[in-house]
């Protein structure tokens, strides 16, 4: 595989979003501050060299990268399910006071990158990161330079895969640069 880069970036405020709540693989849609991300998004993305625009197959991650690619005048999103946010029977639909209510330090510590653990019936991190790491290459294969927009637990990977501690405290539409090749992944910056 010959080498890509990657500007990896978390979707637009969805609707679960705004109301603090563990979406996972849930779908929630955009709200109206999401797509006016996305949109700000797309300027920032032009003058990038942006050939290609990727995202998760989930409804939030989808919107964002159609408003970006359209924006660009490119074709539409190439959908990588592998890219998919962590799935969690537990916690999906739960607020995040709720979370905390239940079970106490868990959110903190998965976002700050202290823990890989998620309490409950959830995904694996193992499975999560070798399903995020396949994604992520697939991406790099699609053009020299590729928008892929995804979810704050792929963050979370990415800082154990690269050791740069980037973890899944992201704001909507921030992100990261990476460069995807046969020899691994690397972190080399903010977004933009």
């Amino acid at each position: 595989m010959t080498s890509g880069e990657v500007i990896l970036v978390r979707h637009g405020q969805s609707t679960w979003n705004d109301e603090r709540r563990w979406a996972g693989q849930a779908d929630p849609p955009l709200t109206d501050l999401g797509r006016k991300q996305a949109t700000r998004l797309a300027e920032l993305c032009r003058g990038a060299g942006i050939a290609a625009v990727a995202t998760s197959d989930l409804s939030r991650a989808r919107q964002t990268g159609l408003i970006v690619a359209q924006a660009l005048e490119l074709a539409p999103p190439v959908q990588l399910p592998d890219i998919r946010e962590r799935w969690s029977r537990t916690l999906t639909g739960l607020t995040a006071e709720e979370i905390e209510d239940r079970f106490p330090g868990a959110l903190a510590a998965w976002r700050g990158g202290t823990s890989a653990t998620l309490p409950g019936d959830s995904e694996a991190f193992d499975t999560f990161a070798a399903r995020v790491g396949r994604g992520l290459h697939a991406a790099a294969c699609l053009a020299p330079v590729v928008l892929l927009v995804a979810h704050a637990g792929i963050f979370r990977v990415l800082g154990d895969i690269t050791r740069t501690g980037t973890n899944a405290s992201l704001a909507n539409t921030d992100g990261r640069r990476i460069v995807v090749g046969a020899s691994g992944i690397s972190d080399t910056g903010p977004a933009f």
